[in-house]
């Protein structure tokens, strides 16, 4: 049998986040979403991956051992799995009851699970369904004979939930470490308060005299050839990818940060996609930032209304209460802000935009924001952003290769309407 993750129709609640990656490549925890339920289902077999097929070629370059878009691979049935879903312990649980051919698990009318036959993976619509993630529901549920509901896994449908998950599922994941031997350098003057157990230092790390960690609430995961600057206070559960450089200040409570980011100032309950860069003094909370993002000196977000009610948000068009106190931003891969930079709460930030001064709004993708500062909203040229993509990824010694290119390329056509609703002008952006 072959494993096949999907997306539904729910991966335009996560804009900007999912413009350039499919849903199942977030980050959440310690892992991506596909990690997570890779670890939970690798012994019933290989995994096929769908995703919207203009995201097909950068998904095979950053797997290129895997299975993507690709109906011809089984002669068996086709297990399908939520690309939103939050693998747990339940799972495979779940997974038993998908016995039958035709089985589905539903959770509030959404497709948990299913298994289909070989046969159905050959009807045009379900490929197109699964290559573009539209009407996705409803086509698989033409095939099901039998359905299934289930409570106790987490089937994401909004941003602010990654959030909410992210210091619950850093402690639970970090319990799972066997190996709890400290192979990192700490200087013995390192203030640990809290458990030492919950501490875990990954090879050639390296933490600098004076650096603080607090494992009172949560434990604490550094990763390998990540160097921590003296002052720095860690707060757990927090944990920290491979190839980072941490600058001193504040890394509070539930954050997550990917491989090959530059972080100082002050952060809190936020997570971090890989080769971000937030080097300075500032403020950034209960915030996701996609890849590839910088941040100037000074850039700081609010995650706390001055009433101290919940934060409402705009997904898809409709304002929606996200029966949280605490939210911050939401910023897609390539986005950029200058310094002095302030956001509102609960706010998206689109793909490859600029920010100047104070902003109190969403921002489309690919558009200079300096509104405050009496700028009209102007369309970032499509040739300057890929330009400003190849840049900042050479620092990193990363090449910017033909598939990512056309992967903005199409987002810049997809986003187009975005940027016309919110009366952004195309022309030379001044200030």
């Amino acid at each position: 049998m072959r494993i096949a993750i999907f997306e539904d129709e729910a991966y335009r609640n996560f804009f900007p986040l999912t413009l350039t990656r499919p849903v199942y490549e977030l980050i959440v925890g310690t892992s991506t979403i596909r990690e997570k339920i890779i670890k939970n289902v690798a012994s019933l077999g290989e995994v096929i991956f769908f995703c919207r097929s203009y995201l097909c070629d950068v998904l095979k370059e950053r797997l290129p051992s895997s299975y993507v878009n690709d109906f011809s691979t089984t002669d068996d049935d086709v297990l399908l799995i939520n690309g939103l879903l939050v693998a747990n312990e339940f799972l495979n649980n779940v997974l038993q009851k998908l016995s039958k051919v035709g089985t589905v698990v539903l959770q509030k009318g959404r497709i948990i699970a299913a298994r289909i036959g070989r046969e159905f993976l050959e009807l045009p619509e379900i490929q197109t369904a699964m290559t573009s993630a539209e009407n996705v529901t409803e086509t698989i549920l033409k095939v099901a004979t039998e359905k299934l509901h289930a409570e106790k896994l987490h089937l994401l449908e909004y941003p602010w939930e990654l959030i909410e998950l992210n210091p619950k599922l850093i402690t639970a994941e970090l319990r799972g470490i066997k190996d709890k031997e400290l192979r990192g350098r700490i200087e013995p003057s390192v203030t640990v308060y809290g458990s030492e157990e919950s501490v875990f230092i990954a090879e050639n790390a390296f933490l600098e005299a004076g650096t603080v960690l607090d494992t009172r609430n949560g434990p604490i995961y550094i990763g390998e050839n990540t160097y921590v600057q003296s002052p720095t206070r860690i707060s757990g559960p927090a944990y920290i990818g491979r190839n980072c450089i941490i600058y001193g200040g504040q890394i509070r409570e539930g954050c997550s940060i990917g491989d090959v980011c530059r972080i100082g100032g002050e952060i809190e309950g936020s997570i971090f996609h890989g080769y971000s860069n937030k080097r300075h003094y500032g403020f950034i909370g209960h915030s996701y930032i996609g890849e590839w993002v910088n941040l100037g000196a000074g850039t700081t977000n609010s995650d706390l209304k001055n009433t101290y009610g919940t934060i409402k948000m705009d997904v898809g068009g409709r304002l929606r209460d996200t029966g949280s106190m605490f939210v911050g931003i939401f910023v897609g891969d390539h986005a950029k802000a200058a310094i002095g930079t302030h956001i509102f709460s609960g706010k998206k930030i689109g793909v490859s935009s600029h920010l100047y001064g104070i902003v109190p709004e969403d921002v489309p993708s690919f558009t200079a924001y300096a509104r405050m500062l009496g700028a009209k909203l102007t369309e970032i040229y499509l040739e300057s952003a890929i330009e400003t993509a190849r840049r900042m990824m050479r620092r990193r010694n990363v090449q910017l290769s033909n598939a990512y290119e056309d992967m903005l390329k199409r987002v810049f056509e997809l986003t187009e309407q975005e940027r016309s609703r919110a009366n952004v002008i195309k022309g030379k952006f001044s200030i």
